[in-house]
């Protein structure tokens, strides 16, 4: 889970930050509830315009064409939440399923096989080779001495559907977090109007 701490003095005036602060700790934290659920807002809209975009795409990307998103990036958007508020601030946090790796990076490795399979073909992604087996009722087979599992196609040709590799390291990937001020403008500009209103009332 990757989780972002927002708080008035990210993005605030001293005027602003000092008038809240003064606040009583109840008052406050609603204050953040709210800020909290405008920066999880800020962030939602920032992953889906990052996935529409083709953020999530790399140079051997196989999935939907220009302006569509994928699957991850819907879930990444999808994941985020807010997780606590209290007079202090808001932790907004995303569980969405390997987005911590794009996040940090790392290396990953076969949990139940020899080699991961990296899929070379459109009609493989997403698919484990025997599940794409069992869908297309074709035989892959490993030519020896290659790192590589092949299928016979319908004309009698042989094609690359994956390749075999013992392992992946990845770096970070770019901009897969929303940009700091982004999160604390949305953050701070609803405790500024909250706090308009608590005037106002008042």
């Amino acid at each position: 889970m990757i989780e972002i701490k927002v708080n008035v003095t990210d993005n605030a005036s001293p005027a602003l930050a000092a008038l809240i602060s003064a606040l009583t700790g109840p008052q406050a934290a609603d204050l953040n509830e709210q800020g909290g659920i405008a920066a999880r807002n800020a962030a939602v809209t920032y992953h889906r315009e990052f996935d529409q975009s083709g953020g999530w795409r790399g140079t051997r990307y196989l999935g939907s064409g220009p302006n569509e998103g994928s699957r991850f990036g819907a879930d990444v958007a999808r994941g985020w939440a807010l997780e606590s508020f209290t007079s202090g601030g808001a932790v907004i946090a995303n569980d969405a399923t390997y987005y911590r790796h794009k996040v940090a990076g790392g290396t990953i490795t076969p949990k139940r096989a020899k080699f991961l399979t990296i899929p070379l073909i459109q009609e493989a992604r997403g698919l484990y080779a025997s599940v794409y087996q069992q869908n297309t009722g074709r035989r892959l087979f490993r030519p020896k001495g290659k790192f590589v599992l092949m299928e016979k196609t319908d004309d009698g040709k042989a094609r690359s559907v994956y390749a075999l590799v013992a392992s992946i390291t990845q770096g970070p990937w770019p901009n897969a977090l929303p940009p700091e001020p982004l999160l604390a403008g949305a953050f701070t500009d609803q405790n500024r109007q909250g706090l308009i209103e608590i005037i106002e009332k008042s």
